[in-house]
């Protein structure tokens, strides 16, 4: 069975290996030249700087996948979530927020934190390399174009103006984007043409200082600003002392642009004096996509499963959130086109 995954992000990293682990010719198809999405930027210089508020959840399907996949040891040191310090809620709701990050009122479990060794580009090439060594064909820089059925069952797809054969496909990618390869096939794309995406403003920065302490985040409700320090030895320079360095990330789930930038600059001020003096590497972000769609427009993986089309990404339902919902949604559009073949 020849299958095609749309999408060379997280979540079409983990529907690949998944596809080719239950037997599957697997065929990866990537827009951009490298694999991994966003989470495989990463600042040039001694400091890693993960993009966002990339904390590992212990139990989570991002973490069951690469111990399924026996990378080696990404469990760095937990985060601590009792010096977590809520302002203007209580410690259950800011930790609600941290780990959906959204402020709305999902019902969730809140997980046990750990900072990934290596960073979250790390994790992504592990992911990259497990997905090499059971056989998916990469073919970054290359375009899906069209899905080409016959008796409403996909028989092609249609990538960078030639037709490759498929028995199954999953649609890895932004829901703009498979909504408008849905319709080529005239397939309804209503639900995902719903999603609205989340856009927030973001600041990553390395400090030669610990403004923070005795806290390892912050979140204020007012604001909807969310801060945490991701300090670990291999996110600083070769020598320096962990405790007298800071990785802090924080994101303004508020909004975006220039007006809610500086109202996380402004919190930094009042509750991490002195900050910017501290300032090493800096990453300022007006507008960075956080969630593809709200809690409610989450669309089922299933949509148009009986033409041999699976959905995956955070877009879709799943009972995580956020990279671990990738994962998660990502490995269980594989399992149902394998089990619906």
């Amino acid at each position: 069975m020849r299958s095609i995954v749309v999408g060379g992000g997280i979540a079409g990293l983990a529907a690949s290996v998944q596809l080719a682990a239950d037997g599957h010719e697997v065929m990866l198809v990537e827009q951009r030249d490298i694999l991994g999405g966003r989470v495989r930027m990463r600042e040039n210089s001694k400091w890693l700087l993960d993009p966002g508020l990339h904390l590992l959840r212990r139990k989570g399907a991002m973490n069951q996948l690469l111990r399924k996949l026996r990378a080696p040891r990404v469990l760095g040191q937990r985060w601590n979530e009792h010096n977590f310090n809520p302002i203007g809620c209580d410690k259950k709701r800011a930790l609600g927020v941290l780990t959906t990050m959204s402020t709305d009122n999902i019902a969730n479990k809140i997980p046990q934190f750990v900072i990934p060794r290596g960073g979250w580009s790390s994790l992504v090439g592990r992911m990259i390399a497990a997905a090499n060594q059971v056989g998916v064909t990469f073919d970054p820089g290359s375009t899906a174009e069209s899905i080409n059925l016959n008796s409403g069952k996909i028989s092609s797809l249609s990538i960078s103006g030639k037709d490759i054969e498929c028995d199954a496909v999953v649609l890895a990618n932004p829901p703009s984007l498979a909504a408008k390869l849905l319709e080529t096939a005239g397939l309804d794309a209503t639900p995902l043409h719903e999603c609205t995406e989340h856009r927030v403003a973001a600041l990553d920065v390395a400090l030669e200082g610990r403004p923070m302490r005795p806290y390892s985040g912050l979140f204020d409700e007012e604001s909807g600003v969310i801060a945490i320090d991701m300090t670990s030895l291999d996110r600083i320079p070769k020598g320096a002392d962990s405790d007298s360095c800071t990785i802090l990330h924080a994101v303004n789930l508020s909004g975006e642009g220039p007006d809610a930038l500086n109202q996380i600059k402004e919190m930094l001020d009042s509750r991490c004096s002195g900050w910017r003096n501290m300032t090493s590497v800096r990453r300022s972000t007006e507008s960075v996509m956080l969630h593809p769609c709200s809690h409610e427009q989450c669309v089922d993986t299933a949509l148009h499963l009986e033409s041999g089309i699976g959905l995956a990404g955070a877009h879709v339902i799943s009972d995580y959130h956020l990279s671990d919902a990738a994962v998660d949604t990502g490995r269980a559009a594989a399992k149902a086109l394998t089990k619906n073949r």
